[in-house]
Parts: C-alpha cells; sequence; structure tokens
C-alpha cells in the first residue's frame, strides 16, 4: 500500500510535463496553419495546405519520445539515460517540427492589406 502511494506522485511528476510539452507543441502547429505567408515575385505561391505534411510528419514524430517517457516513468530502474535522450528527442523535434512547419510556406510574416 505503501509502494502505490509514493508512486503515483512519482509518475505525476515525471509523466505530466511530457504530456503538456506534446499537448502545446501540437496546438502550436495547428495554430502555424493559419499563419499567412508572402510569396516570392519569382516563384509561384505554394498552396494553402502545404504546411500540412510537415505537422502530421513531427506530430506523430513527437508520440515515440512522449511514450518512452510515459512507459519510463513509473520505473525506479537505471532508465534515467533512456529518459535524457527521450527529453532531448521530444524538446529538439518540437523545436524542428515549429521550424519546418512555420518555413514550409515561404518565410512568414503578417501583412496589413
Amino acid at each position: 500500500m505503501h509502494q502505490a502511494e509514493t508512486s503515483q506522485p512519482r509518475l505525476v511528476r515525471r509523466a505530466l510535463p511530457a504530456v503538456v510539452v506534446l499537448l502545446v507543441t501540437w496546438l502550436f502547429l495547428w495554430l502555424a496553419q493559419g499563419v499567412p505567408t508572402v510569396c516570392a515575385l519569382a516563384f509561384p505561391c505554394p498552396t494553402a495546405d502545404v504546411r500540412v505534411a510537415p505537422a502530421l510528419l513531427f506530430g506523430g514524430l513527437l508520440l515515440l519520445p512522449t511514450a518512452v517517457l510515459l512507459l519510463t516513468s513509473g520505473s525506479r530502474h537505471g532508465w534515467s539515460g533512456v529518459r535524457a535522450v527521450a527529453w532531448v528527442l521530444l524538446v529538439g523535434m518540437a523545436v524542428v517540427g515549429l521550424g519546418a512547419v512555420l518555413f514550409s510556406g515561404g518565410f512568414s510574416i503578417g501583412v496589413g492589406r
């Protein structure tokens, strides 16, 4: 009984930040779909759904390190190295994914018309 009481806060303390990073990144990937783009005069404008593929790719890839963090969060064994690599991958893919989504349709700036 005492074991279950101490493992539950550990599970929440270790798993909740990974889920929050995943959900916030998904929110930003979704919000980035509506950012307007400015097209160069020499090149045609990309289609409106050009940002969907990178968002789906990186959004799906973010599930892998999050799953590793969730599966190892309740364990007391020596998973600290695996957890550190999973955190680096999670944060790195979140940043690279957001950059890929924002720059896939060209440089994005707001234009007042």
